[in-house]
């Protein structure tokens, strides 16, 4: 498999992340010292405590997609090692942040940090790991509705193919990857398939195999993507 993907994106938003955690520790810090040394400087200390909390949530939500073993790109790298060079995943270069091109179409990779126990039950999906108001205040995505997430981003993946590819089908499919070795699933009747980790590729080369496309439909899909170009960008 190769990777083609944005390096200076990620660059970016992960020395965002690491300096704005910095930048919020740093405020709450002064902001305690002020409530302790001069309690008289009331705006002072609430103006500090919370650009503290604010800087350290935005830098913990780019901190946990761009830094560290579970950043998306990484992680998601990781789970698909192994697959053979008829596969290109493309991350943060097209329209939606993760696509494999795959010989029959394209797969959108909803890319989920969740630690614990993460369920999809009457419709809804359920979140339950200690200490988690805690760690979304420092930044923490929360689950939402991922299914809800992969169909608006194979929408937009659909019409930007369409925009490049006027009368040409093109298969496209979603699934949600959970990355934490540390969660447990139970979401066998989500709308759309979610995994976690080690049985994604089982997925991919079985159930969810697509039927190969022509040969000239696959060619042209893979010019118009850009899959030949070296890897990263």
């Amino acid at each position: 498999m190769r990777v083609i993907r944005n390096e200076r994106r990620i660059r970016m938003l992960s020395s965002i992340g690491q300096y704005m955690t910095l930048a919020g520790l740093a405020a709450l810090v002064i902001g305690l010292v002020i409530s302790v040394v001069r309690p008289e400087w009331l705006v002072l200390m609430l103006v500090s405590m919370t650009l503290g909390f604010t800087f350290s949530t935005v830098g913990g939500f780019f901190s946990g997609r761009y830094v560290g073993p579970l950043a998306h790109h990484a992680a998601l790298v990781e789970i698909l090692k192994g697959l053979d060079h008829r596969h290109v995943l493309f991350q943060y270069v097209l329209p939606v942040p993760h696509v494999l091109l795959e010989p029959g179409g394209c797969t959108v990779f909803v890319v989920k940090p969740q630690e614990g126990r993460v369920s999809y039950e009457g419709g809804k999906w359920k979140h339950h790991q200690r200490g988690k108001f805690f760690r979304q205040l420092a930044g923490q995505e929360g689950i939402v509705a991922p299914h809800t997430e992969a169909e608006q981003q194979v929408r937009k993946l659909e019409r930007y193919l369409d925009k490049l590819l006027p009368g040409v089908e093109v298969p496209v499919r979603a699934t949600i990857v959970f990355v934490s070795p540390d969660v447990t699933l139970e979401a066998d009747d989500s709308p759309v398939p979610a995994f976690y980790r080690k049985k994604v590729k089982a997925w991919l080369r079985g159930p969810g195999s697509l039927k190969p496309l022509p040969a000239d439909v696959h060619g042209q899909l893979t010019e118009a993507l850009g899959a030949n170009q070296e890897e990263g960008v």
